[in-house]
């Protein structure tokens, strides 16, 4: 499957970007008269056949499309940006795949990464979205301060952070689900603050756990999303 993000219903044909040709056209070895897949990634599908194998504009004619429904839950992970790169950017890798809609990196007191690139984790984004056939996008947000973050309106999202300050008895799949949103906030190896978990519960956050073992920074991501994935289709 390809991306192009300019894809309309009322398309007949796109030239793609040369970045996406030159994949199209040079690596995966695709001809005139080659058919492939194509999003939007707003939900719309499209299927066409190759007219022009150029490998800095691919020309596609568009032969049919279909629009794909919004998934039934909104999942929203807010994650203190991990000391390694690579473990952040196989977070997004593998939380695109599993549904979720919108990461956020967070600085908090205790994270040792301060600054992003995010054109690499929008590059890791974009390919896994392609194998896994998802036909919405995943927003990935500039980095925001963690006061920043719990000063922003979460209207209509169930809010919950999972912390290791205490033992929390509630588990997130065990919570009932009042809205279409959810978010989960995830802090850095060392864990939220004190003072990051009290502003948090003052903002309307709920505590929650995420199972018995300490997880690390990007596992503990992976599993909130699985387990709100899980309880959308509940």
């Amino acid at each position: 499957m390809f991306l192009h993000y300019g894809l309309e219903a009322t398309d007949k044909e796109l030239v793609f970007d040369p970045e996406e040709s030159k994949h199209m056209v040079k690596v995966l070895r695709h001809k005139a008269g080659d058919q492939i897949t194509m999003t939007n990634t707003r939900g719309l599908e499209a299927w066409g056949t190759i007219t022009q194998a150029n490998p800095k504009a691919c020309l596609v004619r568009i032969d049919g499309n279909r629009q794909h429904p919004e998934p039934k839950t909104q999942i929203h992970i807010a994650i203190a940006p991990t000391k390694q790169m690579e473990r952040l950017e196989w977070f997004v890798e593998k939380a695109t795949e599993l549904g979720v809609t919108r990461i956020t990196p967070v600085i908090c007191q205790r994270s040792e990464r301060k600054e992003l690139r995010l054109d690499r984790l929008e590059k890791r984004r974009d390919a896994a979205l392609k194998q896994s056939l998802s036909f919405y996008g995943v927003v990935i947000d500039p980095v925001c301060a963690m006061d920043d973050f719990l000063n922003h309106n979460f209207n209509n999202t169930d809010c919950f952070i999972a912390h290791c300050i205490e033992e929390i008895q509630d588990h997130l799949i065990n919570i009932p689900q009042k809205q279409q949103k959810a978010l989960v906030l995830i802090g850095p190896e060392g864990d939220f603050s004190q003072q990051e978990v009290t502003k948090a519960l003052q903002k309307g956050f709920k505590p929650v756990s995420l199972g018995a073992q300490r997880l690390r920074t990007e596992t503990a991501g992976i599993a909130a999303v699985q387990l709100l994935g899980i309880k959308a289709i509940l």
